[in-house]
């Protein structure tokens, strides 16, 4: 292990994203019990695209991050396996949020609709649980096992893996609930250039898409109440 942690913070930060998504995304689905045609390939395709996002975060910590800390921490490695092992939770409660929601594009009833967003409320409490393990448990050790190269190698594995298309739309998501220090954190390594069409390549696309998600097919705001 070194002496000198190396910076984790984006774990953290990013991890915001994944905490608000999908509680979001089961109040929209109850927010409207009849939705149009239009409104549920829209939505469905929202749900399926932030599961896959969370299966991207957690097959580059599969690969790149896990098996490095039990290797080089064998001390830690009993707790470091018991958060790991959360993953095939996680991927459980990710493979039922998918099937309902396949099931609510086929057949968007009250009582699919309903399977849906309890689907979604199960895997937002599965993943709160294992976020906190995460950060308090793993990335903690990953700041004195790893080097900084190894760990940015998380961050570029997962921007690789997402289609092109659809980078502007995940980078929204994650950077739409920060802080303005945590933005700053996260846009320091976009080159200078890059960064002064932030506006035109990220916020506009982004939020065009968060305007059609949070309202119904007659472009009107939802009303959807926050949970307790």
């Amino acid at each position: 292990m070194q002496s000198d942690p190396i910076d984790v913070r984006e774990m953290a930060i990013l991890h915001q994203g994944f905490r608000r998504v999908y509680d979001e995304a089961a109040r929209l689905v109850r927010a409207n019990r009849s939705p149009s045609p239009g409104r549920v390939v829209f939505l469905a395709d929202h749900i399926d695209f932030s599961l896959m996002l969370l299966n991207i975060h957690h097959e580059g910590e599969d690969e790149l991050l896990y098996p490095k800390l039990i290797e080089r921490a064998p001390d830690q490695a009993l707790i470091t396996q018991e958060v790991e092992h959360e993953h095939e939770l996680i991927k459980a409660a990710l493979d039922a949020a998918s099937a309902a929601c396949a099931a609510w594009r086929a057949q968007p009833t009250a009582e699919t609709g309903e399977a849906l967003a309890a689907s979604l409320d199960e895997l937002n409490t599965t993943a709160q649980s294992h976020l906190d393990d995460e950060e308090q448990k793993v990335v903690p050790l990953a700041a004195v096992t790893l080097t900084q190269e190894e760990w940015d190698g998380l961050n570029k594995h997962a921007a690789a893996e997402i289609p092109w298309a659809k980078r502007p739309i995940a980078f929204g998501m994650m950077l739409e609930p920060l802080s303005d220090a945590d933005r700053a954190h996260m846009m320091r390594a976009v080159p200078a250039p890059l960064r002064m069409l932030t506006p035109l390549l990220l916020e506009r696309p982004w939020k065009k898409y968060a305007a059609t998600l949070r309202s119904d097919s007659e472009n009107r705001p939802f009303q959807v109440a926050e949970r307790d």
